[in-house]
């Protein structure tokens, strides 16, 4: 008998990813050590990677007016961290300056796909669930080759004693793409097709920001969601993005679709909010505007399966379930992450691993010792999406 999906509660809990703790009291260029080291022989393999792009993609003159924009627009204690990295590094591939460009990637235009959703409880408690889809492949010294998963962590935050932020990283990375402010908000970006890396060095010359330092100075600095969002909202930004966010408070969830400062486009749309007196109890977004035709398959067919559901089946394992299904975990899924800043749960996993407290079986699929294998319909869903994706990364098919 087949069935489309098979859930087992209580199975095999998925393997957690490392877990890595920074004092916020401590000095700067010593708070990120611990990563470092423990990913030094990757931080190395990465490096020559990276700096192959580079060479390949743009010019020297270029990138020095990259890095002096970006150090003009980030809060001054990031520069400090980096320049803490680069000594305990000590390899020309890794200076403060390739650093700086590594932790803006997405200004530079490296393409993601992505894929975020919030759902509501009928109690107001919203869930966020979180796929980052992106590939760093390079060679390992023993010949292997390692990729995003491979490196995937997760990295608290202390002030006073207390725990303050969790945010997913990646080494070397010092910015949020995922994050949670625990009994505050959580945060999630995801790549806009309009991303352009000139376009957005000229906003970041007329004083715009990018993103991922500036998204955490804000956790930070701002416990709530309410205030986290408006800040957000009226910030000017480097680079086209989506923004998703969900608080700790009653039905709080919203999603900002992010012009390229200065532009403030009429087609672009407003922002979109969980609203319990309407009805809309959840809020999907992939990587197009939603008040315009999907360029992919994901989000048509995901509302579709969304449109199957009621708001009672809201709770934890129903995000996990949603964000893992074959119309949204894909190859490229680095990693998953749900998050509930209203009790403080999160959870990472990575691509092959299961979602925490049941197994999912995809149809014509088996699981093996925890892993998600792909159904071959699932893979031609995502024929066309990660064609495109391959092509403007430069990755072969």
């Amino acid at each position: 008998m087949m069935w489309r999906y098979l859930f087992y509660l209580l199975a095999m809990p998925a393997a957690a990813v490392p877990s890595f703790d920074i004092h916020l009291e401590t000095a700067p260029e010593l708070r990120w050590a611990e990563v470092t080291r423990y990913y030094m022989t990757d931080i190395l393999a990465m490096g020559e990677t990276f700096n192959r792009t580079l060479h390949n993609k743009f010019a020297d003159d270029y990138l020095k007016e990259w890095v002096d924009v970006l150090n003009s627009r980030v809060p001054k204690y990031f520069l400090d961290e980096l320049r803490g990295m680069e000594k305990i590094i000590n390899s020309p591939l890794w200076t403060a300056d390739r650093l700086m460009l590594f932790n803006n990637l997405y200004e530079l235009e490296s393409p993601t796909m992505c894929s975020g959703i919030l759902a509501a409880q009928q109690d107001g408690t919203v869930i966020h669930g979180r796929n980052m889809d992106y590939s760093f492949l390079y060679k390992m010294p023993d010949g292997s080759t390692h990729d995003w998963p491979d490196v995937t962590y997760d990295v608290n935050f202390w002030r006073e004693g207390k725990k303050i932020i969790t945010m997913v990283g990646w080494p070397l990375l010092v910015g949020a793409h995922t994050a949670m402010r625990y009994d505050g908000w959580t945060f999630e970006q995801n790549t806009r097709t309009t991303n352009n890396h000139s376009l957005n060095l000229e906003a970041g010359k007329q004083g715009a920001s990018p993103f991922s330092m500036n998204i955490r100075h804000l956790l930070q600095t701002i416990p709530d969601f309410t205030t986290a969002l408006a800040k957000i909202a009226s910030t000017n930004w480097m680079a086209p993005q989506y923004f998703i966010m969900a608080g700790a408070g009653k039905f709080e969830g919203a999603v900002l679709t992010i012009d390229r400062a200065p532009e403030h486009l009429a087609t672009t749309p407003p922002i979109q909010r969980i609203n319990a007196s309407k009805g809309l109890w959840h809020v999907l977004q992939t990587n197009d505007d939603v008040n315009k035709l999907s360029l992919d398959p994901r989000r048509p067919l995901t509302e579709i399966l969304l449109a199957t559901k009621d708001q009672r089946e809201v709770n934890e394992n129903f995000v996990w379930d949603m964000i893992r299904a074959p119309t949204l975990f894909n190859p490229l899924t680095a990693f998953t992450w749900v998050a509930t800043p209203a009790t403080g749960y999160h959870e990472t996993i990575v691509h092959s691993e299961s979602p925490p407290q049941h197994v999912m079986l995809l149809e014509g699929s088996s699981t093996v010792q925890g892993s998600i294998k792909m159904s071959d319909q699932s893979r031609q869903l995502f024929k066309w999406p990660l064609a495109r994706y391959r092509m403007l990364q430069g990755i072969d098919a």
